[in-house]
């Protein structure tokens, strides 16, 4: 795994982590069902990221890509996002962390 693989998905779940305890608190006080499925989310996308971090296996990103299909769907239905913008916002994570993997893609389990 290549340093800047490593700190880029750092960041992300630092991100991704502050984004959950966001939409938690988002939850608790206004007690928003929009809110509970970005939770749900960003915990798959937590777990995707983690997987590809520490395990180094090819599922991560697959958990990462299909996590981010289903952001997009529920940030254009239940937050009424543009579609342009969460089209451009779905697509920045998995983009940035498959061009870190491509040298490296064989190697991966």
């Amino acid at each position: 795994m290549s340093k800047g693989l490593k700190i880029c998905l750092w960041v992300f779940l630092v991100m991704d982590i502050m984004t959950f305890l966001f939409y938690g608190r988002t939850f608790l006080l206004a007690n928003a069902s929009a809110a509970a499925a970005g939770m749900l989310l960003e915990l798959m996308q937590i777990a995707g990221i983690s997987i590809l971090l520490f395990n180094r296996r090819k599922f991560g990103f697959y958990i990462i890509c299909l996590s981010e299909i289903v952001m997009f769907a529920v940030n254009v239905t239940l937050f009424g996002s543009d579609i342009i913008i969460s089209l451009i916002n779905s697509a920045v994570i998995p983009l940035a962390v498959y061009a870190f993997m491509k040298p490296f893609w064989n190697t991966w389990r």
